[in-house]
């Protein structure tokens, strides 16, 4: 049967986990999700050729978002050599998809935690309480540190079901903000590096 013991246990793990998924989301993103300043001012100057921004790119760590970004985007453009813009288009969004599903990876559990860890914690207090009145109603006398000592544990799982919810609540908006923003430069710069690969091509 649940019970106000089961509802504490669950918390601290739903509280671990989604520090644990925080800190992990934050170490990936300040890791990967940073573009390099060089290739940053690249791309923004157009002051460069293709196969001088290949190796730039072949300098800088695999794992960059930006740098598979745009190295899917260059080996699309170098399939053949009258590959259509529209193809090169079509894999820099299948690319840009599957570094959206990289990056909010284990967000979902963050999303759960803040809406499940208060109605735990509230099903705790409510279990907790019912056993704290029950001793009145069993013994038929009112012992008065008995029940405060039982609605005080019961109130306690309401509060750290609180207290992981807005954990989860800051790391999640936190994360959500830094993807999206993430996600919106992989869109803008690579617009610029398809339409450079446009006027090479000459089909501006």
């Amino acid at each position: 049967m649940f019970s106000f013991g089961i509802a504490v246990v669950v918390l601290i793990f739903l509280g671990v986990l989604a520090l644990s998924i925080i800190i992990e989301r934050v170490i990936n993103l300040f890791r990967n999700a940073s573009i390099p300043k060089d290739i940053h001012d690249a791309l923004e100057s157009y002051d460069f050729d293709l196969n001088s921004f290949s190796k730039l790119l072949e300098s800088k760590p695999t794992s960059n978002v930006y740098v598979k970004f745009f190295k899917s985007i260059l080996k699309a453009s170098n399939k053949t050599k009258d590959t259509p813009i529209w193809w090169i288009e079509s894999i820099a969004q299948d690319e840009a998809m599957h570094i959206s599903s990289e990056l909010s990876r284990g967000m979902w559990l963050l999303d759960t935690s803040i809406t499940a860890a208060p109605l735990i914690g509230l099903l705790g207090t409510v279990v907790g309480m019912i056993k704290a009145f029950g001793i009145i109603g069993m013994s038929g006398i009112v012992a008065p540190k008995e029940v405060t000592g039982g609605v005080a544990e019961a109130l306690f799982s309401t509060a750290m079901g609180l207290l992981v919810a807005i954990v989860a609540l800051f790391g999640y908006n936190y994360l959500s903000k830094s993807i999206a923003f993430t996600l919106d430069e992989l869109e803008r710069l690579g617009t610029k590096l398809v339409a450079h690969i446009k006027m090479i091509k000459g089909e501006v």
